[in-house]
């Protein structure tokens, strides 16, 4: 394991009832509970991904969603708010950045982590003529 670029926040994030639910449909999911995978939509808040953007720009690289992976210890509660502790890495076989997320409770209890793998590929040749 790579050792960690940077750390960000916590930031707090509030499960928004409606966006849940909306969450839900689009993935067909239970509108009843909060979706396991909700808290991917936190990553792409312009507090977390500007620096993913930035990070990107400066390596000239695009990234490419590879994969993520959520393990929860408690529910997501709609209404609740939740801090969200992110570590960026970086893997060089293959190129990639990963986002090392926990989620804590508002008193600290820890609810879940996920690991978000984004492929790093070179911009050249990125929106050119082939």
């Amino acid at each position: 394991m790579a050792d960690a670029l940077s750390i960000l926040g916590p930031f707090r994030f509030r499960v928004d009832p409606a966006r849940a639910a909306a969450f839900a449909r689009e993935i067909g999911a239970d509108e009843a509970s909060v979706p396991l995978s909700y808290p991917a939509i936190w990553i792409a808040d312009p507090r977390l991904f500007d620096q993913v953007r930035d990070y990107c720009a400066a390596a000239d690289v695009v990234p490419v969603h590879e994969s993520q992976s959520f393990s929860f210890s408690g529910a997501l509660r709609a209404g609740a708010e939740y801090d969200v502790t992110v570590a960026l890495r970086r893997e060089d076989t293959p190129p990639r950045l990963i986002l090392d997320a926990t989620v804590a409770s508002a008193d600290g209890a820890p609810v879940a982590k996920s690991e978000t793998m984004l492929r790093l590929v070179p911009r050249a040749g990125f929106g050119g003529q082939s």
